[in-house]
């Protein structure tokens, strides 16, 4: 979807209403407030988008494409064992990367009319997860079970997600390390 080069208006608008949902959510952003960090009228954003939720899905498009690029970035690393550099690098990055941010709490509470369209988007996302692990898995060893592993690791990404968007980094960590060690254990 958000593959085409946007003009620099475009960009603006795009980058401000990504700071003011990741602040106010869906239902709290105003298309008023985003024209106003912009320095244009609220009019002016429509010359770019048909409404709000066309705004909100092409951000949760560029953040899903952000994150698969991050993923394939982690994946192409040199890891001790499969999958190790994402688990790694999730609690920086998600303290860094505002569309991670945004990513999660859209994909874990979507806006309800726009759950369906957000869903889909967000599976694929998964299934770009599930791809990269299952070839790490069968570069580790010929002989274990990929589809099986390969959505155990995604319970950990996902135990590791909620655990950045509903308690913070305070006890990432932890999570880390007892979800890390388990799948490590699943991988012996």
């Amino acid at each position: 979807m958000s593959n085409l080069v946007r003009s620099a208006a475009k960009q603006r608008i795009c980058d401000a209403a990504l700071e003011h949902f990741v602040c106010y959510g869906y239902d709290g952003a105003s298309l008023q407030q985003i024209a106003e960090m912009v320095g244009i009228r609220k009019a002016s954003i429509y010359a770019h988008f048909t409404n709000k939720d066309a705004l909100f899905l092409t951000l949760f498009d560029d953040a899903i494409n952000a994150e698969n690029q991050f993923v394939d970035h982690c994946f192409a690393k040199q890891q001790k064992l499969p999958g190790q550099c994402y688990c790694d690098a999730l609690k920086q990055h998600y303290q860094h990367a505002l569309h991670f941010r945004f990513l999660l709490r859209t994909a874990y509470v979507p806006p309800q009319h726009l759950a369906q369209s957000i869903s889909a988007l967000y599976s694929e996302h998964l299934r770009h997860c599930e791809t990269h692990i299952s070839s790490a898995l069968s570069q580790h060893s010929a002989s274990l079970d990929l589809a099986y592993l390969s959505q155990a690791y995604l319970g950990v990404i996902d135990s590791l997600h909620v655990e950045l968007l509903y308690a913070g980094t305070a006890d990432f960590d932890k999570r880390l390390d007892a979800m890390w060690r388990l799948f490590a254990t699943a991988l012996h």
